[in-house]
């Protein structure tokens, strides 16, 4: 007991002995007056505080320090020595600084640093490489993925036993807690990056290009994404993209809404003395960066900055975004990067997953500024030179600014073993396999699987078994299709696809189709495999109401004319086969004529797309859109129907117009909309006109309108409103206890007008030819739309996404869904 008295003594002596306590009063040298905002921390560490309206501080810690630091824009920093486990109260005095801050305005009892950012922010246009008429420069870029952080469950998988006894685990990078880091994936490129202001256009040449990695084979298309155009960060932008979600600049023009900024320091950066800002969100779940920005103390221009977002961000799957970037001064002014560095911490997916680094740096040289080329030339691509794989080692080690580390050079003899190991190809083919839907195998690839099963009432057990060629088969000629069969209805089903590639640069194909498929009404499988090729699948194990046999044979020419603009003309023959009581009159001028149910209809069809500022990914043979930057997507159609061609009844012309566009409103969140209008002139059975695609799933889907049923509205004139908005953490982010869970509310709403002529109406017979009722069909009323409006929230357990949807009007229509809950799932940052 006596012993135990003795040892609590013995540490209450040591907690009174070990409290290192300065307070004092900071103050002009000249003026005596007291300095507010004074940055006072001791020496060689983070640990400090801020002196108050009465330049009073009060610093402790139960360290052992030997001196204190005190810093504050226009006056010389100062070190005053101090005694290590004491109390002491200091009076300090300050002297200004050689250069002056004419420039700054400080408003009384303002933190100093708000003065510097609003300078900042005052030049931003001039330094701003926007404002040059062009730039390029030559880019150099690195990118590594590696597993980290794998969970003890995991860990035992015999696929990591495989990989552990192949590999040298002791030269791999070590993570915090001294766990090797598995790198999968590292490239190295060399790039000429193009960039046109006003309109914005840009150009990028991969011209060398080192890749190794999972899932990685020829390099191609993983190329055009190694490089600059998926890497350009500009803070003078007031909003910067990250992975399709938005953040705030530390010196956007709203900058004081969502930050706060204290000043550290005054350093050089290179040859550049900057002040050296702490920035810091004023609310956690802001989109806003927290880290250190350095200004220019003449220029007031961004030097460096050294920022990260971390999961109180709202973020999806992500710990930690790290982003370093210096800049430099081009001839002409405005200031481009020179060096940028991007750290991605991706976290666990579930408790036996393992988390992820994703880690990019970028160097840049030889610029050019307002060296404009012909607009032409900006092509907003990324192309890949001819001998892009042709190097060797002499090269990189000449290209690179900095060597590699030891780890660094073992990372590729590393990934060339792990890809060699015969379970971790295994794997790799079934998580390509679950995000492609196909199966590879060579020059072929079998899938999709989702469609390779379904069940419905009139086919039974629907089987189906596609495979389409790659471009190991060839780099011209593209093939898909596929076999189904009905157990029910005993039909055999099929598919076939054929693409010719004229050439890549700028895009021409030509393509001929053929499929005999079972179809619905009101679904219309051409705009739902665009659009939402998962919903599509889902309705094929739906009740299927009014089906048809859909004969379809058409060939197509399609030619990128110039950059954005696209040209199409298709040659079409589709056959309608009812399977239900479907008849028309062919004549019905004359009340005799026999009634038909089959319909035959050849058209020409001519397109024009216009999208300004597309990006597009090449993957072999196939073109993926990324989507435009600003500019909406139109596109015009006219469709005519060939009268008298291919036992055709019915001549008819129909034109359509469509414009998409994506909003970015920063703080607001999101708006996507699509309007689409059209008329069709002629008189044709309701198989030819719009039929509105409605939704009897439980899934919510963008291209339907979600109250309305199957085949509900026909119409031979018609315009639609499609529109959501995101708010993403605008709301949800401001409510005390919502906010803990991520939750993200969005809003939707849908009109349609419609209309159909009476002609259309009294072509369709009310009786089969014996006399029995058919199925008739609704119209809208001219002066009526459509609506449905919706509030929803997306994020929940980081991918589910909740709709609620009201149907405002037509709700005493037989069977109206008056309100549905629907449901999608997403992955979302």
């Amino acid at each position: 007991m006596a012993l135990l008295w003795c040892l609590l003594g013995l540490s209450v002596v040591a907690l009174a002995q070990g409290q290192t306590e300065i307070s004092g009063i900071v103050s002009d040298e000249e003026s005596n007056e007291p300095l507010q905002f004074v940055n006072v921390y001791f020496e060689g560490t983070t640990e400090g505080v801020v002196t108050d309206e009465n330049g009073y501080f009060s610093l402790k810690s139960p360290d052992s320090y030997s001196a204190i630091v005190l810093s504050y824009v226009g006056y010389e920093q100062r070190v005053m020595p101090v005694r290590a486990f004491q109390k002491q109260v200091l009076a300090i005095y300050l002297k200004s600084q050689l250069y002056n801050l004419d420039e700054i305005v400080v408003m009384s009892g303002e933190n100093p640093a708000w003065a510097i950012v609003r300078e900042a922010v005052k030049r931003k246009e001039k330094y701003d490489k926007r404002s040059l008429k062009a730039y390029e420069y030559q880019s150099y870029n690195r990118i590594e993925f590696d597993i980290d952080n794998l969970s003890t469950k995991l860990g035992k998988r015999k696929v990591f036993s495989d990989i552990w006894e192949n590999i040298d685990s002791t030269a791999l990078e070590k993570s915090a807690d001294g766990k090797a880091i598995l790198p999968v994936f590292l490239s190295e490129s060399v790039s000429r990056y193009y960039v046109k202001n006003n309109p914005f256009a840009r150009r990028e040449e991969v011209l060398k290009s080192k890749i190794s990695g999972l899932a990685v084979e020829d390099g191609s298309m993983v190329s055009q994404l190694v490089g600059t155009a998926y890497q350009d960060y500009n803070f003078y932008k007031n909003w910067l993209r990250f992975m399709e979600k938005d953040f705030i600049s530390p010196i956007a023009d709203g900058w004081k809404m969502f930050y706060d900024f204290d000043i550290l320091d005054t350093v050089y950066v290179g040859k550049h003395q900057c002040f050296e800002l702490a920035v810091f969100p004023n609310r956690p779940q802001d989109p806003a960066f927290n880290g250190t920005i350095w200004i220019s103390t003449d220029s007031y221009a961004l030097k460096k900055v050294d920022l990260y977002l971390d999961e109180a961000t709202n973020l999806n799957f992500i710990n930690r975004i790290e982003l370093a970037q210096e800049l430099e001064q081009s001839e002409d002014g405005p200031w481009l990067p020179a060096r940028t560095s991007l750290t991605i911490d991706v976290s666990n997916l579930g408790k036996n997953m393992a988390s992820f680094l994703v880690k990019i740096y970028t160097t840049t040289s030889d610029w050019k500024t307002n060296d404009e080329k012909d607009s032409k030339y900006y092509a907003n691509e990324v192309f890949i030179a001819e001998d892009f794989n042709a190097h060797n080692q002499v090269y990189w080690d000449s290209i690179r600014p900095e060597g590699l580390s030891e780890e660094q050079l073992s990372t590729y003899k590393v990934i060339d073993t792990l890809v060699d190991i015969p379970r971790v190809k295994s794997y790799v083919e079934l998580i390509k396999l679950a995000t492609t839907g196909y199966w590879q195998r060579g020059k072929l690839e079998y899938g999709p699987y989702l469609f390779a099963y379904a069940h419905n009432n009139y086919e039974g057990h629907a089987i189906r078994l596609g495979m389409k060629t790659n471009e190991y088969f060839s780099r011209k000629v593209s093939l898909r299709g596929y076999a189904g069969y009905g157990t029910q209805d005993e039909q055999w089903k099929y598919a076939f696809t054929g693409t010719y590639i004229i050439k890549r640069k700028p895009w021409s194909e030509v393509a001929f189709h053929s499929a005999v498929e079972l179809e619905q009404v009101g679904i219309n499988s051409d705009e739902l495999l665009a659009s939402n090729y998962i919903f599509y699948a889902a309705t094929r194990w739906q009740t299927f109401r009014r089906p048809y046999y859909h004969h379809d044979n058409s060939i197509m020419l399609k030619s990128e004319v110039a950059k954005g603009l696209t040209h199409k003309i298709a040659l079409r023959h589709e056959v309608f086969d009812p399977r239900y009581p479907f008849f028309y009159y062919s004549d019905p001028a004359d009340a005799d004529a026999p009634l038909k149910s089959v319909i035959s209809s050849p058209t020409i069809k001519l397109s024009t797309r216009w999208a300004r500022d597309e990006m597009f990914l090449q993957d072999g043979n196939e073109r993926i859109s990324l989507g435009t930057r600003r500019a909406p997507i139109v596109q015009i159609d006219y469709t005519y129907g060939i009268k008298d061609l291919l036992d055709s009844d019915f001549g008819f012309h129909k034109v359509q117009l469509e414009w998409k566009h994506k909003l970015r409103l920063g703080a607001w969140g999101e708006s996507n909309y699509a309007m689409n209008t059209g008329y069709i002139f002629g008189q044709i059975p309701y198989l030819l006109l719009e039929n509105h695609i409605g939704n009897e799933s439980s899934f919510y889907t963008t291209g339907a309108f979600n109250t309305m049923n199957f085949f509900e509205f026909v119409s031979d004139k018609y315009a639609t409103l499609q529109y959501s908005h995101y708010f993403q953490g605008l709301i949800m982010n401001k409510l005390p206890l919502i906010r803990k869970l991520n939750w993200r509310l969005l809003a939707t709403g849908n009109v349609l007008y419609g209309s159909l002529r009476q002609e259309n109406k009294d072509i369709i017979s009310p009786i089969d030819p014996d006399g029995n009722p058919t199925p008739g069909f609704n119209e809208l009323n001219p002066a009526i739309p459509y609506v449905e409006l919706g509030y929803g929230i997306e994020n929940i357990f980081k991918v589910l996404r909740v709709d609620a949807i009201h149907r405002i009007t037509y709700r005493d229509e037989p069977e109206a869904q008056k309100f549905v809950v629907k449901f999608s799932f997403q992955f979302k940052l």
